[in-house]
């Protein structure tokens, strides 16, 4: 794995194509587009999951835009293989538009990042706890 932080392996653009097709793959999916469908304006909901994503590659915004991602996902009933299934997508998603290495560093950080979701969201367990590594 390289020791050069993600955001400077990748541009902000890259984050937005990437998002951008694989908000696609989940709109036009059977189960998971349930979740989306009271998203009224994606261009937006998308720019929003990119800073998202850039922020967390240690990449720096002039004006982020402010993100509680835990706050939005509660109230959707997300399950163990809604997230299973989100994250096999997502990891699709990233094989077919990255290099390789790049798309592991950050397919990493999205399981990381799902656990920790899994942990709150799915488990219903403090935020304050630690996630267990399986």
């Amino acid at each position: 794995m390289s020791e050069i932080p993600l955001h400077q392996q990748i541009s902000f653009s890259q984050v937005q194509q990437v998002v951008h097709l694989f908000y696609r793959k989940l709109q036009a999916h059977p189960s998971l587009s349930a979740f989306f469908r009271h998203i009224p304006d994606f261009t937006e909901h998308e720019y929003r999951i990119s800073c998202f994503w850039w922020m967390s590659m240690g990449g720096r915004l002039e004006q982020p835009p402010r993100l509680d991602m835990i706050s939005k996902h509660m109230p959707l009933g997300i399950r163990d293989e809604d997230l299973h299934t989100w994250l096999a997508l997502f990891e699709q998603t990233l094989n077919e538009q990255l290099p390789a290495d790049i798309a592991h560093q950050w397919l990493e950080k999205a399981r990381k990042i799902g656990g920790r979701l899994k942990q709150i969201v799915i488990d219903k367990k403090p935020a304050g706890l630690q996630i267990q590594e399986p």
